[in-house]
């Protein structure tokens, strides 16, 4: 599966935006643009889709930061924004998944084995409406 390439300086999100700036990151070094979800030690921490993931990464509070930082550093992560700009060229009209390599989104639906997070819907090759949902299923 080919995740989106992502050019952080060109992440934004809207004047409307969800932000959560009080936590974060956690244990790994984060860029803009990259997929996070709320930890139960309240770090934001790089989603990876693979089924073998277990806990609360599956269906906790997750968005798409939008600056980078090493581990316990302040996060600002946009959480729902209806004309997003994830930084990346999308396919309009498709879905935005979260990838089997952390942190990464893309176009392509997760392979046999994934737990699949629907991050959104394009709507121009260069903006999305980013309203993170859980699938609930293994594929």
């Amino acid at each position: 599966m080919a995740d989106i390439a992502i050019t952080a300086a060109s992440v934004l999100a809207s004047a409307s935006a969800q932000h959560r700036k009080e936590y974060n990151f956690g244990y790994a070094s984060a860029t803009a643009g990259q997929h996070v979800y709320l930890a139960t030690t309240n770090l934001w921490q790089l989603v990876d889709s693979n089924a073998a993931v277990t806990g609360n990464e599956l269906t906790a509070l997750c968005g798409i930061t939008l600056n980078g930082g090493g581990a316990n550093q302040p996060a600002d992560v946009c959480v729902y924004d209806t004309d997003f700009t994830p930084g990346g060229t999308l396919t309009n009209g498709s879905t935005v998944y979260s990838s089997t390599t952390a942190g990464g989104i893309t176009h392509d639906v997760p392979t046999t084995g994934a737990f699949p997070r629907i991050l959104g819907i394009a709507k121009s090759t260069t903006k999305m409406v980013l309203n993170p949902t859980a699938s609930g299923v293994v594929i």
